[in-house]
């Protein structure tokens, strides 16, 4: 199934919207393997393109990376495209969304490899690399959005910016509700304090 997302991308989508294709552990293994293959970049990247120390690589906060952007994405479209009359399930979105990150899993540690060879003055060759891998998945995204909701290009258009800014929306609700959980956690514990300082 990788295979024939890079081969027929258009054919694959139309074809995974069968229910018998279609399996929540796939994407979940795909987002995992994504999740491996970054680690793995990180600890192969050349030593003069390594723009980080290894303590400051944190194993926690890479997954974060790309699992919360990833189910943002899928939550956000399902949201708006069920309003504005999208035929997507909200299984085909995210089993979708992860096969969208086949360039990612498959080209990533090739790429990262040519850092041991090339030198740093030839950076502009492996970034063009990068980030052609980030374009075709982003395309991939906005082919199997297009199919599974069946959309016009205008509308593909209209979905997408209003989907980002949804995404926006939930990270900054996320961020604001981390907050005030965080500061309600503190608060009560500094009166648990107060009444232990005093008793």
């Amino acid at each position: 199934m990788m295979r024939q997302v890079l081969v027929h991308p258009l054919d694959f989508f139309y074809d995974l919207q069968n229910p018998e294709r279609l399996k929540w552990s796939h994407g979940l293994l795909l987002i995992l393997l994504a999740y491996i293959v970054r680690m793995v970049s990180l600890l192969l990247v050349g030593y003069h393109f390594e723009t980080r120390e290894p303590y400051q690589i944190s194993y926690v906060h890479e997954f974060i990376w790309i699992f919360i952007p990833w189910i943002t994405w899928c939550i956000a479209n399902w949201s708006v495209s069920s309003i504005l009359d999208g035929e997507g399930k909200f299984k085909e979105i995210l089993v979708g969304s992860a096969y969208c990150l086949v360039p990612y899993i498959l080209f990533s540690i090739p790429i990262t490899l040519l850092t041991n060879v090339l030198a740093l003055n030839e950076q502009s060759f492996y970034y063009s690399l990068i980030n052609f891998v980030f374009i075709w998945s982003g395309w991939l995204l906005l082919m199997k959005l297009k199919i599974l909701h069946d959309f016009e290009l205008g509308k593909l258009i209209l979905i997408t910016l209003i989907t980002l800014l949804s995404m926006a929306i939930i990270w900054f609700i996320g961020i604001l509700l981390y907050g005030l959980i965080n500061q309600f956690i503190n608060f009560f514990l500094d009166i648990i304090k107060e009444l232990r300082f005093r008793l």
